[in-house]
């Protein structure tokens, strides 16, 4: 005997169901068209089929400008994830060797520290097709947005299906040439005359990215640096000291090949160091829809950190 469904039970348009769930993931009609390739209209006539099949709205309207409600946010977070689900379920049948993986981080990690691991991980893995997305931003790995990040992280609150990559201290780092053309340094005072580069960044409980306001409190100066640039991201602030235009307060995680290779020094060596509340820590999604490349490349990274393996 056939179960039959009542019109309760029943699914809405799949079509429709997949419209929506592009949709509230770009926030944007537009977008999703594009992401779709139809119209802007065929957008709006299926999220408006779907609105009527389930009798309720699920975005605000105005003008051009679309946000989902509260009935479209209580929807989206599981449609996005039934449909990452679905995704992975396909991935997961395909042959290996279209494995795509899409890793996200910031700016930084992106420039000094994967790039020059790159060459060496890829030859571990050449068969997985490796898309970076270096981008300030959090992606959210739930909706399927990348598979992989590495993400600066609260020590004290760290996040679900993550391991710790890099632990994170700030201390002043400069070029060589830099300080061969400046005074000698011998104490955290004579760096108030020189020119100084950092790119703070704090978080509600005022921990975060150092600021030289920091580092000097932290060593009981009550001086103010004569000149200070400042740059939203610690990779351009790095770059900037390795070009020799000035000292930074660098992150050692992220300076550590620099320091390797002779591009920066670290000028009080072991000395006055300004140890991080955050760490880099490598995240992915819910072991479940964990694919056999996101494995590899989770267990590659971290032994490329000097980590164990994980799974």
């Amino acid at each position: 005997m056939k179960l039959k469904l009542n019109a309760q039970q029943r699914l809405p348009s799949l079509k429709a169901l997949h419209t929506f769930e592009v949709a509230a993931r770009c926030s944007s009609f537009t977008e999703a068209a594009d992401e779709l390739n139809v119209t802007l209209g065929a957008v709006s006539r299926q999220i408006r089929l779907l609105e009527s099949e389930l009798g309720v709205t699920l975005f605000h309207r105005k003008g051009n400008a679309v946000t989902l409600n509260d009935s479209g946010k209580q929807l989206s977070a599981e449609v996005i994830r039934a449909f990452m689900l679905l995704r992975k379920s396909c991935e997961r049948m395909r042959p290996e060797e279209q494995s795509t993986l899409k890793l996200t981080c910031t700016l930084g990690i992106a420039s000094h520290w994967l790039a020059p691991r790159l060459p060496a991980l890829h030859q571990q893995d050449p068969a997985t097709a490796l898309v970076i997305d270096a981008n300030e931003s959090v992606r959210d790995l739930e909706a399927g947005e990348a598979d992989i990040a590495i993400r600066y992280s609260p020590i004290y609150s760290p996040l679900h299906h993550s391991r710790r990559l890099l632990t994170d201290t700030f201390s002043p780092l400069a070029s060589p040439d830099f300080l061969r053309c400046c005074p000698a340094i011998k104490s955290p005072e004579d760096l108030l005359g020189l020119r100084l580069i950092h790119s703070p960044w704090k978080d509600a409980q005022g921990l975060g990215v150092a600021a030289w306001q920091d580092w000097f409190t932290a060593c009981k100066l009550s001086g103010k640096p004569g000149s200070l640039l400042t740059f939203n991201s610690v990779g351009h602030a790095l770059q900037e000291a390795i070009d020799g235009n000035g000292v930074v307060l660098g992150s050692l995680a992220i300076a550590q090949d620099a320091l390797r290779t002779g591009k920066l020094v670290e000028i009080f060596v072991g000395q006055w160091q300004l140890p991080s509340a955050y760490e880099f820590r490598l995240c992915w999604t819910n072991q479940e829809f964990v694919g056999a490349a996101t494995r590899r490349w989770v267990n590659l990274l971290l032994t490329a950190a000097g980590r164990p393996a994980n799974c």
